[in-house]
């Protein structure tokens, strides 16, 4: 089940539950083969070279029977995109690997969620190399765990471009004519850039607000 929250300000989407785990297991999978490619060749088929302190943390990472892919310096939040798309009573969710191009395409029931409480994103590091550059203890230690929610919205200044955009139909917003695009960031308020578009024209709009990074 998919959570969709309309209210005036904004659109957000939740994933929770078996659905999520069921993405991060794929996630990890795909993270798992870029990180061994890596380790095995120092790079991914050309790509994010590792070499000298990198790879050997990486080597320390993978004694301890973790995973640490490099996706450069702003990647420490994974390389995925998450792309939802409305139809009906059902969500169509696509989950796409920048770096290696593999996807994954799950559907669910959406449930509405409820208007008077604000969906909330915690921010989420998923690769850190920091414990293994400093022995001192951490306030904040890296543990790997995932977010028992994943939750995309658009809201604020992003909102506001989108609902400014010539293709854009508030009446619909949550039908199959929008798809909306979440991509993984280290940087900016949500860990997200965001990116709609509009089936109907082939058209995209860029509604990440940079100027909050």
């Amino acid at each position: 089940m998919i959570e969709v929250q309309k209210l005036y300000t904004e659109i957000g989407f939740r994933v929770s539950g078996e659905l999520l785990k069921q993405l991060h297991h794929w996630e990890y999978s795909v993270d798992e083969i870029v990180f061994q490619e890596q380790l095995a060749t120092g790079s991914y088929k050309g790509r994010y070279s590792v070499e000298g302190f990198l790879l050997e943390m990486m080597k320390q990472a993978e004694q301890q029977e973790k995973i640490m892919p490099y996706y450069g310096a702003g990647g420490s939040s994974g390389a995925c995109a998450y792309k939802f798309r409305l139809n009906g009573s059902k969500c169509n969710l696509r989950v796409e690997h920048s770096l290696t191009g593999d996807a994954l395409d799950l559907e669910a029931d959406i449930k509405e969620a409820n208007a008077l409480l604000e969906m909330v994103r915690e921010p989420e590091i998923q690769f850190s190399f920091l414990p293994y550059v400093t022995d001192k203890e951490l306030d904040h230690p890296w543990t790997g765990e995932r977010n028992s929610m994943l939750v995309c919205k658009i809201a604020g200044q992003e909102y506001e471009t989108l609902t400014q955009w010539k293709n854009w139909s508030d009446e619909q917003a949550l039908t199959p004519r929008y798809i909306y695009q979440f991509a993984q960031v280290s940087l900016g308020a949500t860990g997200f850039t965001v990116k709609v578009e509009d089936t109907e024209t082939g058209d995209v709009i860029e509604a990440t607000d940079y100027d909050n990074w």
